[in-house]
């Protein structure tokens, strides 16, 4: 098959675009053994054209002229004294031009790499492309196209985790549209991008835009081998619901890298979110195989991310959190402020009330208070129509004729009912410390008292 129609087939499942990469989706199982690849591509001649090819790529593409001449002029020379000369392994001797590059100019971004299925892709060999093209979407749905945990937490906050940027096709635009279609009604929003890694900036530029009520330029990436801009604008919010109006939150750490930092910065630089957790690796750079000679592959960054607002990018120096707590503190920390801000913005009493309904169940999950059996059994008893009482480490609440609920002691004397939000049980004692009668205490603020029968 030709290379034209090879990548035509491609491009219709996985649509060309700068890709950021940390990750490699796939890593394939080699046909032949270690010996014979050693044998086939690791003789004097074929290193030396790697090294030749790698760089000529590396003087072409990379990002920056006068590092690039550097990177390229120090492997030949590493190669004219013999460095590779008993390097029989491919890996060894991609891993060991991936050190010599990097120490003239490091560049996390970059990385030599033997990987010839790869190779056969960028140099249009492969010979089933539609069995090629099917096993590499059924990789990216494995993952779920970088979404890896929707959910709405205690007081309608939507918690969005993504480890990565799957390129932007209809197969991971449908996942994408279905996490956010979740979230729609949040009252805010917490994205986890601690884990996450790189991926596609169409991706990362079709969620941000349905953060934005109005065209907006998130970010610019300058091409130094063509001497071109490209402009990264978003599109208008096409989704029901609030998620361009509610207040974002994103936590990051030491290993938020890449695409998940574009998708940081392009929100803390417009104002339109607060990042919350540790600074950034610091990669801002757009990457893209090229195909160099016997099965290696080079992973050249070839464009530079740059801001409209701060006419900068994070590279090598991350991204600088609003709020600086340790990664695992992070969540919580978000979780607080929300809630805080909320709470300040209430106009009634009863608005207060419930944020603070919502926020003892959350610091529950968060901090859950520990009890013992005794003092769990303590509270065992018959009170009117309920009956307490303590069964296989926990102490189960029912009324007559209904469901039996397991409580959860949100502090010494009130307890929350597992899988029910909607009301709680608060045991009352008397001055000998035992308990007299419960109340149940419901979230629209209506209360019912039952004795406990002696």
């Amino acid at each position: 098959m030709s290379k034209q129609k090879l990548y035509t087939r491609l491009q219709r499942a996985f649509p060309l675009a700068l890709v950021l990469v940390a990750f490699v989706f796939f890593r394939p199982l080699c046909l032949l053994s270690q010996t014979e690849q050693n044998k086939a591509f690791l003789d004097k001649k074929a290193t030396k054209t790697l090294v030749d090819t790698l760089a000529f790529q590396l003087r072409k593409y990379y990002v920056f002229k006068e590092a690039a001449n550097r990177m390229g002029a120090y492997i030949q020379k590493r190669y004219k004294e013999g460095a590779y000369n008993n390097i029989t392994d491919p890996h060894i001797l991609a891993g060991q031009l991936t050190k010599d590059v990097s120490s003239v100019h490091l560049d996390e971004h970059f990385h030599v790499e033997y990987n010839p299925e790869i190779a056969k892709e960028l140099s249009g060999e492969i010979e089933d492309v539609p069995k090629y093209v099917e096993g590499k979407l059924n990789k990216e749905r494995e993952k779920n196209f970088g979404f890896k945990k929707v959910e709405i937490l205690n007081g309608n906050i939507g918690y969005l985790e993504i480890s990565s940027f799957s390129r932007l096709n209809p197969y991971s635009k449908q996942a994408a549209d279905a996490a956010l279609q979740l979230i729609s009604n949040s009252s805010a929003l917490i994205i986890d991008l601690r884990y996450g890694v790189g991926g596609s900036l169409d991706m990362v530029t079709y969620l941000i835009s349905h953060f934005f009520k109005e065209k907006t330029l998130i970010m610019d990436i300058f091409l130094r081998s063509e001497r071109d801009t490209l402009h990264y604008y978003t599109t208008p919010d096409s989704l029901p619901g609030r998620l361009c109006e509610i207040p974002i939150y994103i936590l990051t750490s030491y290993k938020t890298f890449s695409a998940a930092e574009a998708l940081t910065y392009g929100l803390q630089s417009q104002g339109r979110a607060t990042v919350v957790g540790e600074v950034t690796r610091g990669g801002a750079h757009t990457v893209k195989y090229r195909n160099l000679t016997s099965g290696f592959i080079g992973d050249i960054p070839f464009g530079v991310a740059r801001n409209p607002i701060t006419k900068t990018n994070w590279e090598k120096i991350g991204i600088t959190p609003d709020v600086m707590v340790n990664e695992n503190k992070a969540l919580e920390t978000a979780e607080i402020q929300i809630f805080e801000k909320a709470r300040l913005k209430a106009n009634t009493e009863e608005e207060r009330k419930k944020l603070d309904w919502e926020f003892d169940l959350l610091q529950s999950i968060n901090h859950p208070y520990e009890m013992d059996s005794l003092s769990f059994r303590k509270h065992c008893g018959d009170y009117g129509p309920y009956t307490i009482y303590y069964s296989k480490g926990n102490l189960c609440y029912q009324k007559v004729g209904k469901a039996v609920f397991t409580l959860l002691p949100l502090n010494e004397t009130t307890m929350k009912v597992k899988g029910n939000d909607s009301f709680r049980i608060e045991f009352v004692m008397n001055q000998a410390g035992v308990c007299v009668s419960i109340i149940t205490h419901y979230d629209d603020g209506r209360k019912e008292v039952a004795l406990r029968s002696l």
